[in-house]
């Protein structure tokens, strides 16, 4: 394999040296382009979105949403000669978000953004999709804890073996709480709940069938202490637990896995530069009665961006997670990643972002008697974001991603050039 070497190396000294990660999501398909930009303040977001409402019914908030999102044409081709049509796909959506104030320090958030998912000639791909989600926001004097619960269905890549978008659905929630215990001190914790299933059974594609092997629910707790010397620094240290039940399908292994991980993380945000962490040691087995083959490295996301004026930045970022395969040869994969970013401020309002990045797939064979398997993964693309008015945003995107196997068979590319426009919402 090309750089075989060489770029492992070099992704594990930048781990260490800069970054690495355990991200919000675990074990899940990682879209090219490097981690999006982190938001500002909860609390004050929160703040920022009620004050934007349109309409105001005495406590309540009310911003209406309506969007034609990837609105994009599609092109995937496997070396094996299973090529999927040349499609063109939009997803039709119209609802609101409102919010309610519960004293100066609470909030109710609640999401109704249901979507219609069509394909032009694929039709039992279309699909009703959509987010509906119900929040609790409370900013305390020394207490900050969010729940948040509901269901968030859309079109997404699952997994590189098949790299085209499915629609999936992810049932749950999540609990936030951070305790001020000092002025620079302060612990957190954080458990989610994911039930995620790939609404597949009515394709007619096999390739499209074998993704409901990946329906599963993960259970994460995360706890630890966060210390903030200056405003611009965060630095957390902490533990994670993770519990993953795979629904049991007839023929094929199951993959539960259950693991801790001491977590670091490390956030400096300046005036030029800004950069972060967060790191897991990772130690998984399988759980009682299941067949998972141990995985004990560290995984993480990193970027390091330096701002420049008109609102452009330049950075870099690496990466290391874990997703797992259809393939019943091979337990999951390990999927690493180097890229380099460009922002650029466009006129006024208008920005553009373009990216490149490089990685490989390496999978975890069930049997050593199995072939080894290893892909070189090429990705780049950009998008065009800028705003039409207060209310509106328009969006031009693209992305192509090479997977190289060493397999025979095993090549494949995935090709989306789209554009999103939002009513009520920023992209």
């Amino acid at each position: 394999m090309r750089l075989k070497t060489i770029r492992p190396m070099i992704l594990f000294l930048f781990l260490w040296l800069v970054a690495g990660g355990a991200g919000a999501q675990f074990l899940q398909y990682t879209p090219p382009g490097g981690p999006d930009q982190e938001s500002e303040d909860r609390r004050e977001e929160l703040e920022r979105q009620i004050e934007a409402a349109r309409y105001h019914l005495g406590p309540l908030r009310i911003t209406p949403w309506a969007s034609i999102s990837d609105l994009a044409y599609v092109r995937n081709f496997f070396e094996n000669g299973a090529e999927s049509p040349d499609d063109v796909t939009a997803s039709v959506g119209a609802g609101f978000r409102a919010y309610l104030r519960n004293g100066s320090k609470a909030a109710w958030s609640l999401q109704v953004l249901p979507e219609y998912t069509w394909w032009a000639r694929q039709e039992e791909r279309r699909q009703l999709n959509g987010t509906y989600l119900l929040g609790f926001h409370g900013f305390f004097n020394r207490l900050t804890l969010e729940v948040i619960a509901g269901r968030e269905q859309e079109l997404k890549i699952v997994t590189p073996d098949v790299p085209t978008p499915v629609s999936s659905r992810s049932d749950g929630g999540q609990i936030q709480a951070e305790l001020q215990l000092t002025g620079a001190f302060s612990a957190f914790t954080t458990f989610s709940v994911e039930q995620q299933d790939n609404l597949v059974e009515d394709l007619t594609d096999p390739r499209f069938q074998e993704l409901g092997r990946l329906d599963r629910e993960e259970r994460v707790l995360r706890a630890g202490l966060r210390w903030r010397p200056r405003q611009e620094w965060t630095l957390g240290l902490g533990a994670e637990i993770s519990e993953v039940d795979f629904d049991r399908v007839r023929g094929l292994a199951d993959r539960s896995n259950e693991g801790t991980a001491p977590i670091a993380e490390v956030r400096f945000r300046g005036n030029r530069l800004e950069a972060g962490f967060d790191l897991a040691d990772r130690s998984l087995e399988a759980r009682r009665g299941a067949f998972f083959v141990p995985y004990d490295r560290i995984t993480g996301s990193a970027q390091v961006a330096v701002k420049g004026g008109r609102r452009s930045s330049t950075g870099v970022y690496a990466s290391r997670t874990l997703a797992y395969t259809i393939s019943p040869l091979y337990s999951y994969l390990q999927d690493e990643r180097l890229g380099v970013f460009v922002g650029i401020g466009a006129g006024r309002r208008a920005s553009l972002r373009v990216f490149a990045e490089g990685g490989a797939n390496d999978y975890f064979t069930f049997s050593p008697l199995t072939p080894p398997r290893q892909e070189d993964v090429t990705s780049y693309g950009g998008s065009l974001t800028f705003p039409l008015g207060r209310f509106l945003s328009f969006q031009l995107n693209g992305v192509r991603s090479r997977f190289d196997s060493n397999l025979p068979g095993g090549d494949r590319t995935y090709t989306s050039l789209g554009t999103t426009i939002a009513l009520g919402g920023l992209l």
